[in-house]
């Protein structure tokens, strides 16, 4: 167990030095998550919950680290890329009990006024923007009755050339094999400077539903569903997604399948499918890669690992 996790910090590693150049990322982080399609609010047990739902790592192993490098090309409103230019995202965590700490880079979507086109004009235009977030967050979780566990994520987050701190807030409510889960992401609204403008995140909140046929342990089967109740701002635009993912389990355990789909409730559909796949080193040790197809903004791959006792 000890080499896997030199093994995962060497990944880690390696991971930070490839993004270490700024990039523009429209996946979220997290590759399980992902091959789910995102439906995973109400799943999140592992270290990718410092971003999906803090208040599931109360509900995971004694023990998570998580390690995840992804790529996507979008293919409309981007023109300035190269074709050989490719988006990243990434994320290193850990978590024990009832406390998770992450790192994660991704593209964050917000607002900014721009200065009238003519001098003394006193119009001025709404215009969204990208600004990429390098994030820390310390996840804190605290059970509050023998069903409903909530978590705080306060994070210290570098986007352009500001730093800011901000928080998220979770809960989990779980009874035998059915859970509900909620996530609120930039409570604080956080401001960034980039290109010259300051750039406003909207807060995001998002619901999930989930059954897993074995929880508390690990489920051979898991079916959720998400739903944003906000929408947010995106490359082509606002979406409010909905989505469906599924989880199994096979040959004890060492090899894990998983699928998804989502679609946006309001505007064009730009629909994704999406897949993964783990496959065990060793009891608790896990390889994994994801790859989702579908509308050009939301087509991405990945790779990554995962630990947990």
């Amino acid at each position: 167990m000890f080499t896997n996790i030199r093994n995962l910090a060497v990944c880690a590693g390696l991971l930070l030095s490839a993004s270490a150049e700024p990039v523009w990322a429209q996946s979220a982080p997290g590759g399980r998550a992902a091959g789910m399609a995102g439906a995973f609010v109400a799943v999140a047990d592992d270290a990718s919950a410092v971003y999906w739902n803090p208040a599931g790592i109360g509900t995971g192993a004694l023990i998570s680290a998580v390690v995840d490098y992804g790529r996507s090309r979008p293919e409309s409103g981007r023109q300035q890329l190269s074709p050989n230019q490719w988006d990243t995202t990434a994320m290193v965590g850990i978590s024990a009990t009832a406390l998770g700490v992450a790192y994660y880079r991704h593209v964050a979507y917000g607002s900014a006024t721009a200065e009238p086109a003519v001098a003394a004009s006193p119009s001025r235009e709404e215009v969204r923007r990208n600004v990429q977030a390098s994030t820390v967050g310390v996840s804190l979780v605290q059970s509050l009755t023998d069903h409903l566990i909530v978590g705080a994520t306060p994070k210290f987050v570098r986007g352009g050339s500001t730093n800011r701190v901000d928080l998220d807030a979770g809960l989990m409510w779980s009874i035998e094999k059915f859970r509900v889960g909620m996530v609120a992401r930039n409570l604080t609204t956080p401001s960034f400077t980039h290109d010259g403008l300051d750039v406003v995140l909207d807060r995001e909140v998002r619901v999930g539903a989930a059954w897993g046929s074995g929880w508390t342990g690990m489920s051979r089967v898991i079916v959720s569903v998400d739903s944003d109740l906000t929408s947010r701002m995106t490359v082509s635009g606002d979406r409010r997604d909905i989505a469906a993912g599924v989880e199994t389990w096979w040959l004890s355990q060492r090899l894990g399948v998983r699928g998804g789909v989502r679609r946006s409730t309001i505007g064009d559909a730009r629909a994704a499918v999406a897949a993964g796949v783990s496959a065990g080193l060793s009891a608790g040790a896990l390889l994994e890669a994801h790859v989702v197809r579908g509308h050009a903004e939301q087509r991405s791959w990945g790779i990554g690992a995962r630990v947990f006792f």
